[in-house]
């Protein structure tokens, strides 16, 4: 028994030195990290988006009565909502982006009251779409586009003379 004991020591002792040493090793050093690089910004494709808010319009109305004297009905202000949305493409070239632009818009500025040239009568002016057609330029730095833009701007205005004794 002592030599079977003793033969099962020197075994694991024999199979022990054919392991290999970790105890005298260093440890191996980590990779340095990857250089992060900045993701670089293109401005270039289409969009489309929709907005809302609200809108003011100040129009003043003259008539010509018979005999060609032009009498001043006054101002009118009127405000309300406004929804739409717009489509557009950009392009990129270096840091400068150019850009089209076209917006259309559903509004509701409307504004109601009697005449000043003749209380007999009611004027109503009423604006129900805003579009406007637009050129971009910009810069481009880093995430950031700085730009301005212009272009024309269109209207649906409605401007009518209701009578007051007929609504009654």
């Amino acid at each position: 028994m002592k030599k079977f004991l003793l033969a099962t020591v020197g075994l694991v002792a024999l199979v022990g030195m054919a392991a290999p040493a970790s105890a005298a090793d260093m440890a191996v050093k980590a990779r340095p990290p990857a250089p992060v690089l900045a993701p670089i910004y293109n401005w270039t494709g289409f969009y489309i988006g929709g907005n809302g808010g609200w809108g003011q319009s100040h129009s003043c109305w003259n008539f010509v009565d018979a005999v060609g004297v032009a009498v001043a009905d006054g101002c009118r202000e009127r405000s309300g909502g406004l929804v739409g949305g717009q489509i557009g493409y950009r392009w990129q070239a270096s840091q400068w982006v150019f850009g089209l632009e076209a917006q259309g818009d559903w509004a509701d500025l409307s504004n109601q009251r009697i005449s000043l040239f003749n209380p007999a009568f009611s004027t109503r002016t009423k604006t129900d779409g805003i579009g406007l057609f637009t050129g971009q330029i910009g810069y481009a730095w880093n995430a950031a586009l700085f730009y301005v833009k212009g272009g024309a701007a269109v209207t649906s205005n409605r401007f009518s003379i209701l009578d007051n004794a007929y609504r009654r």
